[in-house]
């Protein structure tokens, strides 16, 4: 079982280019933190972080980040 702290992987995992994985568990942390488990290998989780790291997903929350910035 492979898991994630990061909401967008685990978001982009459920996408059909993440490969349409269900969250199979939620454990949370403290308010606004939580480990999203997936039905991976561990193998499997590190080889989409890096896809998702060339993802339109990544590319977008980059641009978000920079466009709520010019407002401050």
């Amino acid at each position: 079982m492979f898991y994630t702290v990061n909401y967008l992987f685990a978001a982009y995992l459920q996408t059909e280019d993440g490969g349409g994985h269900k969250i199979k568990k939620v454990e949370k942390v403290r308010i606004g933190k939580a480990r999203f488990y997936f039905d991976i290998t561990p193998e499997m989780g590190e080889e989409l972080k890096m896809k998702f790291h060339n993802s339109c997903c990544m590319e977008f929350e980059t641009i978000r980040k920079s466009t709520i910035s010019l407002a401050y």
